[in-house]
């Protein structure tokens, strides 16, 4: 039996279908009413924070805040328990002291509320009464069957429906989001809070459809979203970080599946060192896996590994990017460096060689072709590694060198993406980028961009190409290893279908 619900946002009313066996989900995601537990009068706390994110956002359900002290909040009337609230209820919020956890939840039950999110702490992670209460969690809900749990000790959910519109649980206040295709599950809070209006903030192109605080994982774990997101044909790129896994096995088939759909999956993952898995453990309780176990899971799964926070973020966002502008087809591991610094192209072509990406040599007809862009005292390397000041100074043109170039690299058949380097400034160096966005729509072909210049300059730079779905990092090593990243797993997934 397959579930199917009318997926009410943006992507034109598309019909989701998902097996019975995550049906429950629809509740966390989709629900039609939330019950606020902790919702508070005073605008300095947390509780209030949540009703005004979900306003804000122009939740599209209803809304019922719950505290025993009644009263109103920003226009809502506060109930003083959920079995007051007369209509029915899909999902609850619970975010109180952990001790009125257990009674919160069986007043859910009865209730007949759906599912539960638990942005409570004291837990499995914090000592015997913690586990205590973990364990009591289990009982009343007899194992989750009367209630699933999303939690303890997360930020939840972000569900973004539509630009600017949408369900958002955290208790962090949180800017407008664009809408897109990217989903991220997370065991810290971190990236549903602090992390969020970082990123999104930088980033204003890039489209978000979920983002999920699992926390302690004490029912929905990772690969529950992990599977409900390769049913959802509204996500096509899926950031995970996590501090253990639930289920090898079943995360590594999950992984692979996604290649097969044709979804990446980005994992960013803690515990490699001793004091790591240690740290992981007092934060949500996770046990520590061997470093040896973990490596061979992202190499059996065909995962991009991520780094840390930040490459996390900025893979998806590449790849996000990527797909909008219907480069996605990355089948070889040649690129083409086109640089204003001499300095900036060699190391670009270290990092290359380090990450064994190829720098092809021009055909006779390109090599032809750039040559007339050159004095005619110096010409061009044969190579694709275009050090282009030397054309600038002689055509006295800096954005005929810049496109020029760019578009001879494309057209090649031996060359997968453009590096290229920018200098930027307001005043003058004048250039329409968006002829770049006319490149990449002629040959489908990615251009990783890395500006420099005052720093001012630099952030309006940047929010020009975000306008035109071209990623800009920032440094030598950044660009190129982010493409290895990339070309790598469409390698994996190549071989993968090949055995299919």
């Amino acid at each position: 039996m397959l579930n199917k619900f009318l997926c009410h946002n943006h992507f034109d009313y598309l019909f989701m279908t998902v097996p019975n066996h995550l049906s429950f989900l629809d509740a966390f995601f989709h629900s039609k009413s939330v019950a606020v537990f902790g919702a508070s009068t005073n605008s300095q706390k947390s509780g209030y924070k949540i009703v005004e994110n979900l306003m804000n956002h122009h939740y599209l359900g209803k809304i019922y805040p719950i505290n025993p002290r009644g009263g109103t909040i920003l226009g809502l009337p506060l109930y003083k328990s959920v079995l007051d609230v007369e209509d029915s209820i899909d999902l609850a919020i619970i975010f109180v002291p952990n001790v009125h956890v257990v009674q919160i939840v069986k007043d859910c039950i009865q209730k007949g509320v759906k599912g539960a999110i638990i942005e409570a702490a004291g837990f499995g992670e914090v000592g015997i009464k913690g586990k205590n209460l973990r364990d009591e969690l289990r009982r009343v809900t007899e194992n989750f069957a009367k209630i699933r749990i999303l939690g303890p000790n997360c930020t939840g959910i972000t569900a973004v429906e539509e630009d600017g519109v949408g369900f958002f649980s955290s208790f962090i206040p949180m800017a407008k989001t664009k809408a897109g295709s990217l989903a991220i599950v997370s065991q810290s809070g971190f990236i549903n809070g602090a992390y969020y209006p970082d990123f999104t903030g930088r980033n204003p192109q890039l489209g978000l459809r979920y983002v999920v605080a699992i926390g302690n994982k004490l029912d929905i774990n990772e690969n529950h979203l992990l599977e409900y997101f390769l049913y959802d044909e509204s996500v096509s790129t899926i950031g995970i970080y996590i501090e253990s896994f639930k289920d090898v096995r079943k995360f590594i088939s999950l992984t692979r599946r996604a290649h097969k759909n044709n979804k990446d999956v980005i994992l960013l993952r803690s515990g490699f060192s001793p004091i790591g898995a240690k740290a992981t453990t007092s934060h949500t309780g996770s046990l520590a896996e061997n470093s040896s176990l973990i490596k061979a899971v992202i190499y059996q799964s065909g995962c991009i590994l991520a780094d840390d926070f930040w490459e996390l973020f900025q893979i998806c966002r590449t790849i996000s990017f990527l797909k909008d502008t219907n480069t996605n087809s990355i089948k070889l591991p040649k690129a083409a460096i086109i640089t204003i610094s001499g300095a900036a192209g060699a190391i670009i072509s270290d990092w290359c060689h380090r990450n064994e990406l190829i720098i092809p040599e021009f055909d006779g007809e390109r090599y032809a072709r750039l040559k007339e862009l050159y004095p005619p005292w110096m010409d061009p390397n044969p190579f694709a590694l275009i050090d282009y000041w030397p054309a600038v100074e002689h055509l006295k043109s800096y954005e005929k060198v810049v496109i020029s170039a760019t578009d001879i690299a494309l057209s090649s058949p031996d060359i997968q993406v453009v590096f290229l380097t920018v200098y930027y400034n307001s005043k003058s160096w004048v250039v329409d980028w968006n002829k770049l966005k006319t490149l990449i729509e002629k040959h489908k072909k990615p251009i990783f961009v890395w500006i420099f210049g005052d720093y001012q300059d630099i952030l309006k730079a940047e929010m020009i190409f975000q306008k035109i779905k071209i990623p800009v990092f920032n440094s030598e090593k950044e660009i190129v290893q982010t493409f290895s990243k990339i070309y790598k797993s469409r390698e994996f997934r190549a071989k993968l279908n090949s055995n299919f």
